[in-house]
């Protein structure tokens, strides 16, 4: 890949993942607000649908393109296979688990917010070790180098 087209890559990659954790942040902030002012559940169920699940999309993506096409490859570096299982993990989570939840919170649906808060500290927390992950870069290569 090219300097140009990998920095562009690499631009969106950054921008994507730390909007994802950003508003992981502010979804834990407003999920513990939610107790108090169950409301704001709908506001959580709209960041899931329209800014969380397009960030998560647009970082798989743009992780995906960077490892196949800078030096780092997918299979290569265990850190780079670390953060894309995090990510695969992370994007269906956020698909299948947390987005139906936030609806349910936001319908009213007894038990969803205390799901919500939990999902929201397991997220936070695979995020930023995937952020630590990718400036450390430990773990030496893979047996497979592919």
């Amino acid at each position: 890949m090219k300097p140009r087209a990998r920095k562009t890559w690499l631009a969106l990659h950054v921008i994507s993942s730390v909007g994802w954790l950003g508003v992981t942040l502010a979804n834990l902030v407003l999920a513990s607000a939610a107790f108090g002012a169950p409301h704001l559940y709908r506001a959580m169920a709209l960041l899931g649908d329209l800014v969380v699940l397009p960030l998560a999309l647009t970082a798989l993506a743009t992780g995906v393109v960077l490892g196949l096409g800078t030096r780092w490859g997918l299979l290569k570096h265990r850190w780079v296979l670390a953060k894309f299982a995090l990510t695969l993990v992370a994007v269906a989570a956020t698909t299948f688990s947390l987005r139906p939840e936030l609806h349910a919170a936001a319908r009213g649906v007894a038990g969803a917010g205390t799901s919500v808060l939990a999902a929201s500290c397991v997220s936070l927390a695979i995020y930023v070790f995937s952020t630590a992950v990718s400036v450390f870069k430990p773990w030496g290569r893979t047996r497979r180098r592919a």
